[in-house]
Parts: C-alpha cells; sequence; structure tokens
C-alpha cells in the first residue's frame, strides 16, 4: 500500500475523508438554497424552472431534482453522526462538556441564521438530534441498532401520515414568496415567523428523519467503515449492486412528477416534498461508499477536498448571507433563472475550496467560535 493511501486508513485522514465527503456534501446545499429561493416560503426544496419556456432550464431542473435536491442536508447528517463516532474516543466529563458546549453554541447559531437571513437553516435540527444522541454515546452497538429499528418505524408512520395529510384539500392562502421586494423588518418578521413554524413542525412530525441518518452514520463511524481496509471489498460490491438501480429510482421518481414539478404544481410538489429523501437515501448508500473507496485509489481528491471540510459552517452561513442580498425582497431581490443561478452557487462553493486552501491550518471564525 502506497503512503498516501496508509496516511488515509490513518486515524487522522479518517477524518479528512469526513472532511472531504463534508465539502461534497455543502456544494448540492448551496445549490438548492439559491436555485430554490424564488419557491421560498411555501414551496421548495427546489422552485419550477426559469424561465419556464428554457429547454436549458428545464433540463437542469430535471436533473437537479433528480439528483442533487436532498442529497447534501442528507449526507451531512449522517456525517453528523459519524463525527459524533469518532468524538467518543474521549469520554472524560471535560469532552462531554465541550460537546454540549458545541450543541448549545450549534442551536443559537441556528436560530439566529433561519430567523434573520434563511428559513431553511438545518442548524437547529442538528442540534435537537445531537442532544438525543448525547445519551447514546456510551452504549454497545447492539443499543444502538435497537434505536435505530425504533426509528425506522417511525419513519414509516410519519411517511403515511403526511402521505394522508397531502390528500387533504388545501385552502390555506399561499404566502407572499420572500423574494418579494419589502422593507428589512417585514421581511424579517416573514423570514422568522416561517422559520419557526417549519422548526416546529421538523421537531415534531420531522426528527425521525434526520435522526436516522444521524444514527446510521454514527454505527458506521463505530464500525469504521470508511477507514478500516476489512469493508472496502464490501463497499465495493454494494456500490456495483446498487449504484444503478438507486440511480434510476430517483430519476423514475422525478419523471413521474415531472409535469407538475416543471409548472409548480402545489400537490406535485408537496408530493415531491415529502418523499424525495427516501429514494436518496439509496442513491448515496451507493455513491457515498463510491467517493470513499475513490479516495482511497486516488488521495489528490482528498487532499483537494478535504481543507474545504474545516470550514462548512462558514461557508454555509455565508451563502445564507449571499442569498439575502442578492435574491430575498430585503436586498436585491434578483431572480437570475435556474442555468444562472446554478452558476452562482457552483462558483460560490468554488470560491470557498480555494479560500480553505489559502487559509491552511488557521479557522475561519464561526469554526473556531465553535471549537472553543
Amino acid at each position: 500500500m502506497s503512503r498516501a493511501v496508509s496516511e488515509v486508513a490513518s486515524p487522522s485522514s479518517r477524518i479528512a475523508v469526513i472532511d472531504a465527503l463534508r465539502a461534497l456534501a455543502l456544494m448540492p446545499v448551496v445549490i438548492v438554497n439559491w436555485v430554490g429561493y424564488p419557491a421560498l416560503p411555501d414551496g421548495g426544496p427546489l422552485s419550477p424552472p426559469s424561465p419556464v419556456d428554457s429547454p436549458l432550464a428545464q433540463a437542469l431542473s430535471f436533473l437537479l431534482h433528480a439528483l442533487v435536491a436532498g442529497k447534501g442536508i442528507s449526507l451531512l447528517a449522517f456525517l453528523f453522526g459519524y463525527s459524533q463516532a469518532l468524538s467518543q474516543r474521549s469520554r472524560s466529563d471535560a469532552a462531554l462538556t465541550h460537546r454540549r458546549q458545541r450543541l448549545q453554541r450549534m442551536a443559537i447559531l441556528g436560530l439566529l441564521h433561519g430567523c434573520l437571513l434563511y428559513m431553511g437553516d438545518i442548524l437547529t435540527t442538528y442540534a435537537v438530534c445531537g442532544w438525543i444522541m448525547l445519551g447514546w454515546m456510551a452504549r454497545r452497538l447492539s443499543e444502538v441498532r435497537v434505536r435505530l429499528r425504533v426509528i425506522v418505524v417511525l419513519n414509516g408512520l410519519m411517511l403515511l401520515l403526511a402521505l394522508v395529510l397531502s390528500q387533504m384539500p388545501i385552502g390555506a392562502p399561499s404566502s407572499i414568496p420572500l423574494s418579494t421586494p419589502m422593507s428589512w423588518a417585514d421581511w424579517t418578521l416573514r423570514n422568522g415567523g416561517h422559520y419557526l413554524a417549519m422548526t416546529i413542525t421538523m421537531i415534531v412530525l420531522g426528527l425521525p428523519l434526520p435522526l436516522l441518518l444521524m444514527t446510521l452514520g454514527l454505527m458506521a463511524g463505530r464500525l469504521r467503515l470508511f477507514s478500516h481496509p476489512r469493508w472496502r471489498p464490501r463497499l465495493a460490491a454494494w456500490v456495483r449492486r446498487w449504484a444503478w438501480p438507486a440511480l434510476a429510482l430517483n430519476v423514475l421518481c422525478v419523471t413521474l412528477l415531472w409535469p407538475g414539478l416543471s409548472v409548480g404544481d402545489v400537490r406535485e410538489g408537496s408530493h415531491y416534498a415529502i418523499g424525495y429523501l427516501y429514494p436518496t437515501l439509496l442513491l448515496l448508500s451507493a455513491a457515498v461508499p463510491a467517493l470513499v473507496l475513490l479516495f482511497h485509489r486516488q488521495p489528490q481528491w482528498l487532499h483537494l477536498l478535504a481543507p474545504m471540510g474545516r470550514h462548512t459552517l462558514t461557508i454555509y452561513i455565508g451563502s445564507s448571507v449571499v442569498s439575502l442580498v442578492l435574491f430575498s425582497g430585503a436586498g436585491l431581490a434578483w431572480q437570475p433563472g435556474t442555468a444562472l443561478a446554478l452558476l452562482l452557487a457552483v462558483l460560490y462553493w468554488g470560491g470557498g475550496l480555494g479560500l480553505s486552501h489559502l487559509l491552511g491550518s488557521r479557522r475561519l471564525p464561526l469554526e473556531a467560535w465553535m471549537s472553543r
């Protein structure tokens, strides 16, 4: 085994692998947040293609719905759980206190982010799930599996409930889009109100799904799934078996709903929003091992991406600041269209990657604050 590949399997490089995956996960998050901004607050995660009569916008929007939406937030939730497993190596009182402080700060940051910048904040939900999982740190893997089974059942029940509710008549009036020009105070009240309502709904009804992803990540971290050589043949076999079926399932689901999604039909959009993360899980279960195996074979990709993974929090919040300025009604209220919004999001992500390499070992402000 080459020296570079050996380093990937070391404990320090295990974190580098997670950092590289975290960097990749941030790209679809930024893309969805920017391309989907015109759909806020009622629609999403993506808005219909714009302009609607553009073949390029139609094609890009279809691909974003099928292959990008949900992939970033799901992978970040999984990696959150994986990172929790890595942190278990230190179980002292001081380490536990530090983990609690980090979750408190994440919750505070999520509250400020959701109320003031972007109603689709994910940090609050992650902090709540992290608090639930704190009590699982000392549990045996067999006990965590029992919790996983319970969470799977809860996900099934919540999905069934959501499908039943989606069949009810839609009588509530549509909210004013957050891209409509308005005063900063009015926009903040509307954005913050929708964020709080969405977060409460998520905690009451939607928490089992991110908790499922984080629990799977926790178990994968305990098993050293991405670092121990014994798993590589199994990961490769899983990728060969499920990559194409998972891809086909994601494309098929969007194809069936596309006549409605392409014109912004509310009911088809709600059906997509309810179920799109479940085909995503199967696709990620094949795509993520494929990426890990790629990092083992070609460590140059690891060295390229890992530095950004140490700065994703600040880059994530920064993307919301940019979207507030460019797309919100409190800012320029600019609606650039699907293709241009996608290009801008990719350029922003690329800029964050370049900045991460320039920083070296230095930390951006939010990472430095979270690590204190």
